[in-house]
């Protein structure tokens, strides 16, 4: 058995049906499994739905048995009792799926008697094709159980899966780990095998199911405990001895040590310092969502380069360890390729960030001396870095000013590339860390918003559309797409969870990402600022009853209406796909200067309403009066903008180059219209410019929720608002596409 077989079977289990007699109906073994944590194993789901559903539902128990080094008869068997804490996805759902049990297909089991069993680690990031592994698992193939191993190259991906070529799993290795043999860490699941390939859950899967109600807190704490067992076992020094189980094990940060992935040609991250900053963030408060880690990232790669470039593919991260996974390998930019390696610098200014971070915005949720010991590791690593600058720079985000850490919001960063100064730096350690009485947010250093962009009708009546993300309003990375299209009324069902996933990235700090959706013109009045992120029901649903029960405390965001929470505009698609005219400039610098004025839409004054069944008459019936109206005046419509005069005015309009458009897309009595004018026109003096706009709308849909108290306060209709500024983003820039969509079930 070779060192590295010998390093992950003691981490390994078989899991079957219990011994007491209750299961004689069944296979007694199911499929194979692994600890990530102290009495924690990993598996499929489909091998713990095996047991039928009474153990899915942690119900009934399940029989894990792994082995340990025994000095007088080599291995030998332990058994513990199993219990099914989480099920992704549940059985009512899978069994929709007759061939094969959907996707995550992962499941977490609580093993009694199992807390001082070996755990493998767990990679940080997605691994990708070319990439070395092994696989690993239990077998009755040969008729009795056994510990199987091979090894195989990574094909590719298909979807939510990876695919291994080389050495296919057998039956029974369902549930084994699969394991990058440069770096020693898990990065998939075996799932089963295709005729020709094998298939892989991918261990980024499993931090996936963070975002579960019912079950992330779990997967939380299991990979709190998994980084806390690897650093508590690094620390403990274990003697030399055989790389098998039990106390003479040297670990696997000891073991990484050893391997090419972390040679110091490959990344300036030792083990040692992976593991120990890992202990140090699972004592932290989780980031809020994904746009946390991601948008300190960014800033971090923008202070070593010198240059911000956001990522062409989207990051799926969600915990700290994983955005400092996300700096691996980071080199310089250099012309022609190369570069130097700064993946070092990077993960300690990263370091330092989350610190601070914590400190000014979460210091309530973390214990003070868990935060001060953080500090204080990260203030040592600076002093001893061997470049005075790098070292400064995290110093200054930690904002050690004479011996003390300030966490003033004045202070600022070191950049990187500052030359020495004059004195020379002190190299004392910092003393632990004191939080500010009063935290202060630091100010947003970038923004990145949502376009979901909706193509123009296919001859069947689909329409395609795409998620993108929007950096400062320039670069833009691309999240999910569907060239084939969905009907008007199934936009907000495909739409739902990669818009999701989108403001999950556009979040940050106190920035709520803005939803900016391009529509052809006989769609502007679809209600995207009414649409909700809550998933639906396997019956079709859009509500649950959990979210619906008034004895429930637990507040879910994703149940309030988007247009009441954050912004939400109509982009007009047909325009964005040419060079911006020059009125459509020149109005946008008139709103954006203002001050707004109200006008309307059709040409005629505010109370003249709008007669029922009115036709324009003409080829550009309202250009005339919408091209006279003044660069920061607004046109207004009291009425519904996807057919009959509203459709032909709101196309007269964007001629005239109007940026900025507000309308009723509501049906309501023509007496109604008055009001609606006068509404608006208090909007936009409220307003004052086009930056100063979203807060009131934002405010009136508010207001506008309960139809019978904004009759009374003398509100009307439904506001929908044409929000669209030339060169957002600039003319030209196309995002990749991002990976096609799985096919349901897969």
């Amino acid at each position: 058995m070779s060192t590295f077989a010998a390093m992950v079977r003691p981490s390994l289990a078989r899991i079957g049906a219990p011994g007491d007699g209750y299961a004689t109906d069944r296979d007694p073994y199911w499929g194979s499994g692994f600890f990530i944590a102290p009495g924690w194993l990993l598996t499929c789901a489909h091998v713990v739905g095996n047991g039928g559903p009474a153990v899915c539902r942690g119900e009934s128990a399940m029989s894990v048995t792994w082995q340990e080094r025994s000095a007088a008869d080599g291995w030998a068997d332990r058994t513990g009792t199993g219990t099914a804490v989480l099920v992704a996805p549940r059985p009512d759902a899978a069994r929709a799926a007759r061939d094969r049990w959907p996707f995550p297909d992962l499941a977490l089991v609580r093993v009694t008697g199992a807390d001082d069993v070996p755990c493998l680690w767990l990679g940080d990031r997605e691994a990708g094709p070319g990439t070395q592994v092994g696989l690993y698992g239990w077998s009755v193939h040969t008729g009795e159980p056994g510990i199987r191993h091979g090894e195989g190259e990574l094909a590719g991906v298909d979807g939510p899966a990876l695919l291994l070529s080389g050495s296919l799993p057998v039956a029974g290795l369902s549930g084994g780990p699969v394991l990058d043999l440069r770096h020693g860490s898990v990065i998939g699941v075996i799932k089963g095998r295709w005729p020709d390939e094998g298939i892989i859950v991918p261990v980024t899967a499993l931090y996936e199911l963070l975002d579960l109600r019912d079950g992330g807190r779990t997967v939380r704490d299991v990979l709190r405990a998994h980084d806390l067992r690897h650093l508590r076992q690094h620390l403990s020094r274990p003697g030399p001895g055989s790389p098998s189980a039990g106390p003479a094990s040297p670990g696997w940060t000891a073991f990484q040590a050893g391997l090419p992935g972390l040679a110091p040609e490959a990344t300036g991250i030792t083990a040692e310092l992976r593991t120990r900053l890992y202990g140090h963030l699972a004592h932290l408060p989780p980031p809020a969502r994904a746009g946390e880690v991601v948008h300190l990232v960014e800033d971090v790669k923008e202070l070593v380069r010198g240059e911000r470039l956001w990522s062409l593919m989207l990051p799926h991260v969600r915990t700290w360890r994983e955005g400092a996974g996300l700096l691996y390998g980071l080199r310089t930019l250099e012309p022609g390729g190369g570069g130097t390696l700064v993946d070092l610098d990077a993960v300690l200014l990263y370091a330092a960030k989350v610190a601070r971070t914590t400190a000014t915005e979460r210091a309530g949720e973390v214990d003070p001396g868990r935060l001060a010991a953080f500090t204080d590791w990260i203030a040592g690593q600076a002093a001893d870095h061997p470049n005075w600058a790098v070292g400064e720079a995290i110093r200054a985000l930690l904002e050690i000013d004479g011996g003390r850490p300030a966490w003033s919001p004045s202070a600022t960063a070191v950049p990187v590339t500052s030359p020495p100064a004059p004195s020379a730096p002190t190299t004392a350690p910092a003393p632990a860390f004191v939080p500010a009485p009063v935290p202060v947010s630091a100010p947003v250093a970038s923004r990145t918003d949502v376009l979901v962009k909706v193509g123009a009708a296919m001859y069947d009546g689909r329409y395609p559309w795409s998620v993108q993300l929007i950096h400062d309003g320039q670069d833009v990375t691309p999240v999910a797409a569907d060239d084939r299209g969905v009907r008007a009324e199934e936009l907000v069902r495909a739409l739902r969870e990669p818009l999701a996933r989108a403001l999950s990235q556009g979040d940050h700090g106190e920035y709520l990402a803005a939803i900016e959706v391009f529509l052809p013109r006989r769609l502007f009045d679809l209600p995207v600022d009414e649409w909700q992120l809550l998933p639906e029901q396997p019956g079709g649903e859009e509500r649950h009853e959990e979210y619906e029960d008034d004895d429930d405390d637990f507040v879910d965001e994703r149940a309030i209406p988007l247009g009441m929470r954050r912004t939400v505009v109509v982009r007009d698609a047909r325009r964005n796909d040419q060079e911006p005219s020059p009125e459509w400039r020149r109005r946008w610098k008139g709103v954006q200067s203002g001050p707004l004025a109200a006008g309307t839409l059709h040409g005629r004054p505010p109370g003249a309403g709008h007669p029922p069944g009115a036709r324009p008459r003409g080829r550009l019936p309202f250009y005339g009066a919408l091209s006279a109206l003044g660069d920061a005046c607004v046109p207004v419509y009291c009425g519904p903008v996807g057919d009959g005069e509203g459709l032909a005015a709101m196309k007269d309009a964007l001629m005239a180059g109007h940026p900025v458009v507000l309308w009723r897309r509501d049906r309501h009595d023509p007496e109604d219209c008055g009001a609606f004018h006068r509404q608006a026109a208090e909007l936009l003096v409220t307003a004052r410019h086009a930056g100063g706009l979203h807060g009131p709308v934002r405010d009136l849909r508010i207001r506008l929720a309960d139809p019978e108290s904004a009759h009374a306060d003398g509100l009307r209709g439904k506001i929908a608002v044409l929000f669209d500024p030339p060169d957002r983003p600039p003319y030209g820039a196309e995002a990749m596409r991002p990976p096609p969509l799985a096919a349901p079930g897969a």
